[in-house]
């Protein structure tokens, strides 16, 4: 199954940016990232999400319909 990220989704910081933001006593080492827009991003988000469950029960559907 091919996976796809579309460019509303945020990248989780890994382990070890994680780990060292543990000794950063100033709070300046790591930045959230920006959930401005919110709305419309959930929408587009949520659209995308409902277009690649629509596209997988396609191709159940044709690979049923093949197999009878």
């Amino acid at each position: 199954m091919k996976k796809t990220m579309n460019s509303f989704n945020f990248n989780l910081p890994s382990f070890w940016q994680g780990y060292a933001s543990s000794f950063d006593f100033t709070g300046r080492a790591f930045k959230f990232p920006d959930f401005s827009g919110g709305f419309e991003r959930d929408r587009q988000s949520l659209a995308g999400d409902w277009q690649r469950v629509g596209n997988d029960m396609r191709k159940a559907m044709d690979i049923v319909a093949h197999a009878q």
